[in-house]
């Protein structure tokens, strides 16, 4: 039972490191319209991730911070698209990400 929980322990604590290796990234909507969908993709691959903000919409002006799923050691460069409600999408393509970085979108992103 001790193995048990010293090793649940060590993988909570694993899991901890590795998401402190992850960069933070703020993404502040200008753009003069309500964002339904924040996508974000390793710049190396076709695919979109899932939407970041699930529920939740990012209003003109507000900004929200995730933390990506990589450490910067893996990748540093990713492909962030928004998307409002009248389906207007806003893509910013091969961003090279550092640690806090900022991504600010306005009207002149729109695709």
């Amino acid at each position: 039972m001790k193995k048990l929980v010293l090793l649940a322990v060590l993988v909570f604590f694993a899991e901890m490191a590795s998401a402190q290796d992850r960069p933070r990234i703020t993404i502040i909507n200008n753009t003069g319209y309500t964002v339904y969908y924040v996508y974000i993709s390793q710049t190396a691959t076709e695919d979109w991730e899932e939407d970041i903000l699930d529920d939740d919409v990012l209003l003109d002006g507000q900004s929200v911070t995730v933390r990506l799923l990589y450490p910067l050691e893996v990748t540093n460069r990713y492909d962030v698209k928004l998307e409002d409600k009248d389906g207007d999408t806003y893509t910013k393509w091969d961003v090279l990400i550092t640690p806090n970085s900022r991504i600010v979108f306005t009207i002149n992103d729109l695709d």
